[in-house]
């Protein structure tokens, strides 16, 4: 995991509840064949245990192994301890937080490393798979590691085929997909690294941006963030949603059957504070002839300044090093706010018609010498007037549905939201892969989606022809392509 060190301080994140939730949060940092991760794994622990907690999951159910899993045994007896008692209407979380390596064969995999200090284990998807499968009910799995997402055979390029895999068709099939009771979040994508903040010095050590977006997601600061549309609860394809934008250095990935009816735990009473809580955004898909980001958020404490940080993606990276810096006005002549709510519109200046692109806006509070990260966001802005050259593409059939995925590549030539939808010969919709879900820096605003052959519902579509259309619109001009797709069949 690649380590960005900046003095920040972030926290962590709740998860998931039914008849019963129980937790066990396992964290790997003292490696023999890899550099060791420190206070980064611990300081991630100590904040998913407290957020935890938070959502009313009691102690007697969470469950901590930090730095004490160094096989696959040790994991499953762990597993055995935690989930004993879960029976079919409970739900089990597995938080599991070390290195993520690519396979140096040819199997189109990446392993978790587990790691003790003195033996060490590649983890791979089938035996986590079937680790998990064990245990009754439904089962949610978080894994906060680089190249995560290839677990679940997402977010890998070339339909499937990991970097440095000389096969020439690819073959890996996520072994989660045969079991509908296993969710699976992940932090990136199966070709990217997952981006810690090093809050060195400071107590509760260094926490990755994944953590930190899930805990303002569910609500530890305040209303939770995620919560799209406005119920005051968080489905699972909610939270997937809100991350795409919250965490922009890499791509969070998800495999599940019934994401949009798997409700989510949120923190009661905001149990945590910080220096500027209760962020809420705008459309972060801007226009280039009028690029300005509204947003809001209630500072909490006297004398707190406000920084901003805006990262541009360029040559496929982030560019930190020249990222522009610059502090809130405040309320004061020194530059420092008030409590209350505030209301901010950052205006992207400079910017002509043809111009478009991607940007990272991160949101600091400056308490004396504290430095705190509170919120971070994706932008986009897209070009005015273009063809957007929407193009969608995906094999013709899909024969075991349920038990394989139809990987959909979609691109669009700027910056854009893409609704993806599965029709029946009738033109019934039978479900949503994407409702407008906003294209991510990277590989020419390609959006790698999955349909696994199953309803809105989680059930497997009977055999026929069925339709994926994709939509989107630039400026005030709406496009849509679609494909053919036979299913079962053959």
């Amino acid at each position: 995991m690649k380590v960005l060190r900046l003095l920040l301080v972030l926290l962590f994140f709740p998860l998931l509840a039914r008849a019963e939730t129980r937790a066990l949060l396992v964290a790997c940092s003292d490696f023999t064949s890899q550099p060791d991760l420190g206070t980064a794994i611990s300081g991630n622990l100590h904040m998913v245990g407290s957020a935890l907690i938070s959502a009313d999951v009691g102690l007697g159910n969470l469950s901590i192994e930090d730095g004490t899993i160094g096989t696959v045994e040790a994991l499953d007896a762990a597993l055995t301890g935690a989930f004993a008692e879960a029976d079919e209407d409970d739900l089990s979380i597995l938080y599991l937080c070390t290195h993520g390596i690519l396979s140096s064969a040819d199997d189109d995999q990446v392993y978790l490393l587990l790691g003790d200090g003195q033996t060490e284990t590649p983890l791979g998807a089938q035996q986590l798979c079937a680790l998990l499968a064990q245990v009754q009910g439904d089962k949610l799995l978080i894994v906060d590691a680089c190249y995560s997402g290839a677990l679940i055979g997402r977010g890998t390029p070339a339909q499937g085929r990991l970097p440095g895999s000389r096969k020439d068709e690819p073959s890996f099939c996520s072994p989660f997909l045969a079991d509908a009771s296993i969710h699976v979040l992940t932090s990136a994508s199966g070709s990217e690294s997952s981006w810690y903040y090093d809050s060195e010095g400071l107590s509760t050590g260094a926490v990755s941006y994944f953590a930190s977006a899930l805990s303002s997601g569910l609500g530890l600061y305040g209303a939770p963030e995620a919560d799209l549309s406005g119920d005051g609860a968080v489905t699972l394809s909610e939270l997937h949603q809100y991350l795409s934008v919250a965490v922009p250095s890499s791509s969070s990935q998800m495999l599940s059957t019934r994401a949009d009816q798997l409700a989510l735990p949120v923190a009661q009473g905001a149990p945590l504070s910080r220096p500027l809580m209760g962020f809420s955004y705008g459309a972060s898909l801007l226009r280039a002839d009028d690029a300005s980001l509204d947003f809001s958020f209630t500072v909490t404490q006297e004398a707190t300044s406000v920084q901003y940080r805006l990262v541009d993606f360029a040559e496929g990276a982030w560019d930190w090093e020249n990222a522009r810096t610059f502090l809130d006005a405040g309320d004061n002549e020194d530059t420092t706010l008030t409590p209350g709510r505030k209301q901010r519109t950052l205006s992207l200046d400079g910017l002509t018609p043809e111009d478009g692109g991607y940007l990272m806006l991160q949101v600091f509070s400056i308490s004396g010498s504290e430095v705190v990260l509170c919120s971070e966001r994706l932008i986009a802005v897209q070009p005015q007037a273009q063809d957007p050259q929407l193009h969608l593409s995906c094999r013709d059939s899909l024969r075991r549905p349920g038990l394989e995925e139809l990987p959909i590549d979609v691109r669009v030539s700027v910056p854009a939201e893409l609704t993806v939808s599965v029709l029946d010969a009738e033109g019934t919709l039978i479900r949503r892969l994407a409702t407008g879900q906003m294209t991510r820096p990277g590989d020419g605003n390609l959006a790698h989606l999955y349909w696994d052959g199953r309803d809105a519902s989680g059930e497997a579509v009977a055999p026929g022809r069925y339709t994926i259309a994709a939509e989107t619109r630039v400026g005030a001009a709406r496009c849509k392509v679609t494909a053919q797709v036979a299913v079962g069949e053959g």
